[in-house]
């Protein structure tokens, strides 16, 4: 079976003079799909559409030369539109080839994207198991797809979505990811995130014990925590040092490490193997996660930057989407890595439920006030699959406009939400506000083009065009 895999940009000129701030990430969901189906016995080729930088024609030039049976995209909310371009090239150019999507847009709309044709499949949930099982399936010309769990197909009497998958509870007996099938070397994190290349990426969990209404994870098997063996992950990571000669890891849980019994034998063994002088990693992770030993054993093993959704300064911000945290213990863990030498970055939150414009100003004070290395101020999104996103839809969201779902948005009025009251320009002004009052200041000017020196002066030249509002 030969299956081609297509990782979809997104329309980049809806985002403007923002455009320039976004660069190839590592689609580590795909590349551990890519590595299924290959154990599985299968012929796979990898599209990176953003990395190569194709358009939708070139994709499918590329797509009709390979000669594929199955074709499966990878489907983030903002790319949704794309992948529907693709897909009707697609049923063009190949029209007995069968199209599959998941990823959290597919999971949540998998009867929607079926119905329309995008998709003969939408995968819910985890996808290695369901894959090789459909590509099974279409090996041996099936048409009935009623034993494929965490499935949504057209049967002769309609959509049919499937039983749940049960949840894979032993992530270790996965492949690694067949970061060799993509351009690993185009690859980056965020501006603020890099600081050695090559970098690739490391899951060491799955799932998230906290219920924050704004994040999707539900919809991608996030509402069961699933953890690796420590030591296993250091085995992935010294493959990636010795085969791809990466310099830096970033690991994709929306928490890492979530206890100290499983940081320190990872950290000792880092150390053991001599891979905290050879790679050094980052993660993100939540500040009261960040007491003192936790912070010294994570910067003895090699980390050195960590991301902390911080979201608000305003406590009662906090409480309005579940965060479960208060300013003073963002501040007590702030300190604490700086304290162990770990460099630190705020991800925050504007436009948040019940925010005002006086809210935004006291988030940004509080993002100066902790004197963090970076800091990033996005406009809140519902993302489909959150909780804030089903309370906003019944409400008074009915948004569709699948591209327009980015947290830099340049154009008022084509924000997603905003908060009653909030008028979308002054929103969109607070955001480049908060950029220019949290990096314009002497002491940050000196940190970024002094001490850190990570983020490239083309990446800051596109910061300050971006914010020049």
């Amino acid at each position: 079976m030969r299956v081609l895999l297509i990782n979809p940009a997104m329309n980049l000129a809806k985002l403007g003079r923002f455009s320039g701030l976004l660069e190839p990430m590592p689609c580590i969901g795909l590349a551990y799909i890519a590595a299924a189906l290959e154990q599985h016995g299968c012929h796979v080729r990898v599209i990176d559409m953003f990395a190569e930088r194709l358009d939708v024609d070139q994709v499918a030039e590329k797509s009709e030369r390979f000669r594929p049976d199955l074709i499966g995209m990878t489907v983030l909310t903002p790319s949704a539109p794309v992948c529907s371009a693709i897909s009707s090239r697609l049923r063009v150019r190949l029209p007995e080839t069968k199209i599959v999507w998941g990823g959290v847009h597919a999971d949540v709309f998998g009867r929607e994207i079926v119905v329309s044709r995008d998709a003969d499949f939408a995968v819910h949930g985890d996808g290695e198991i369901t894959i090789n099982e459909l590509v099974d399936a279409l090996a041996s010309n099936e048409t009935d797809f009623s034993a494929i769990d965490g499935l949504t197909w057209r049967s002769d009497d309609g959509v049919v979505t499937n039983k749940a998958r049960a949840i894979n509870q032993d992530l270790d007996s996965l492949p690694y990811p067949a970061w060799h099938l993509f351009p690993y070397h185009k690859y980056g994190l965020l501006p603020f995130a890099d600081f050695a290349k090559p970098v690739l990426t490391i899951s060491g969990s799955r799932g998230c014990p906290y219920r924050c209404d704004y994040c999707s994870l539900i919809h991608t098997g996030g509402k069961v925590y699933r953890r690796r063996d420590p030591v296993k992950i250091v085995d992935e990571y010294e493959y990636l040092v010795d085969r791809f000669g990466v310099k830096q890891i970033g690991f994709i849980d929306p928490i890492f490490p979530l206890v100290k019994r499983d940081l320190e034998p990872f950290t000792t063994e880092l150390v053991a193997r001599g891979l905290d002088k050879k790679c050094q990693w980052l993660s993100e992770t939540r500040a009261d996660r960040l007491d003192p030993e936790t912070c010294q054993m994570m910067y003895d093993g090699g980390c050195r930057r960590v991301l902390m959704g911080i979201e608000s300064g305003v406590d009662l911000l906090l409480g309005n989407v579940n965060k479960r945290i208060t300013t003073e213990k963002v501040r007590v863990g702030v300190d604490n890595a700086r304290n162990a030498g770990i460099q630190t970055v705020g991800l925050f939150m504007i436009g948040m439920p019940g925010e005002t414009p006086e809210m935004t100003k006291e988030t940004v004070e509080f993002a100066v006030d902790l004197d963090l290395d970076f800091a990033k101020f996005a406009i809140t999104v519902p993302f489909p699959g959150s909780k804030l996103f089903e309370d906003r839809w019944q409400k008074d969201l009915f948004r569709d406009d699948w591209e327009n779902y980015t947290t830099f948005n340049p154009d008022p009025d084509r924000l997603i939400y905003h908060p009653h009251g909030y008028d979308p320009s002054t929103l969109v002004k607070m955001q480049s506000w908060a950029t220019r009052r949290f990096y314009m200041r002497p002491r940050q000017l000196k940190k970024q083009f002094i001490d850190l020196r990570t983020i490239s002066p083309k990446m800051l030249l596109y910061g300050i065009y971006g914010m020049a509002i």
